[in-house]
C-alpha cells in the first residue's frame, strides 16, 4: 500500500511548506531589524511578535504535521511486522490522528481467536482497500495496516 510515491510526496510537502513560509519569515525578520535600526519601538514590537506568532503557526500548523507523517512512513519501513487474517466487519468514515497519520479504524473479525480486533487503515489508502465482509490478509505495523492481501474464506 506504501511506496516510493509516497515519500516522494511528503518530501515535495515539506519543501514547499520551507519555500512559502522562509521568505513571510525573512520579510517579517527584515522589517524587525529595520525598526531596531531606526528605533522605532513600537514597530519593533509588531514585528516581534508577529514574527513569533507566524513562526509558531507555520510549523505547529504546517510544517510539524508532515514531519510527523515523513517519520510515520519510516517507522513502517524499519518497524516489525505481524499479519492478521480475517474478515473486515466494518470500516470506520470517521478519521483519527494516529502517529502522526490519518487513520480510519477497521474492525477485523479474526479467523482463529474469533476475536474482534481494530486496526487502522490510512485514510488517503481507503479506495485501495477491500470493502467490508472480505476475507483479507493484513500486514501490519504495529495497528497500521502496511500492506493487504484479499484471500478466500
Amino acid at each position: 500500500m506504501y511506496g516510493k510515491q509516497d515519500y516522494i510526496d511528503i518530501e515535495r510537502r515539506i519543501r514547499m511548506n520551507r519555500l512559502i513560509w522562509l521568505p513571510v519569515l525573512a520579510c517579517i525578520a527584515a522589517l524587525f531589524a529595520l525598526a531596531l535600526v531606526k528605533r522605532v519601538q513600537w514597530l519593533a514590537y509588531v514585528a516581534g511578535i508577529g514574527f513569533a506568532v507566524t513562526a509558531c503557526f507555520a510549523f505547529a500548523f504546517h510544517q510539524l504535521p508532515c514531519l510527523n507523517y515523513r517519520k510515520f512512513l519510516r517507522e513502517l519501513d524499519s518497524g516489525l511486522s505481524r499479519e492478521m487474517t480475517g474478515q473486515v466487519v466494518s470500516i470506520s468514515d470517521q478519521v483519527d490522528l494516529q502517529d502522526g497519520a490519518r487513520v480510519l479504524p477497521v474492525h477485523l473479525l479474526l479467523d482463529e481467536e474469533q476475536d474482534e480486533r481494530i486496526v487502522y487503515l490510512n485514510a488517503s489508502k481507503r479506495d485501495r482497500f477491500p470493502a467490508p465482509g472480505a476475507h483479507v490478509r493484513l500486514k501490519l505495523c504495529g495497528r497500521h495496516i502496511r500492506e493487504v492481501e484479499q484471500t478466500a474464506a
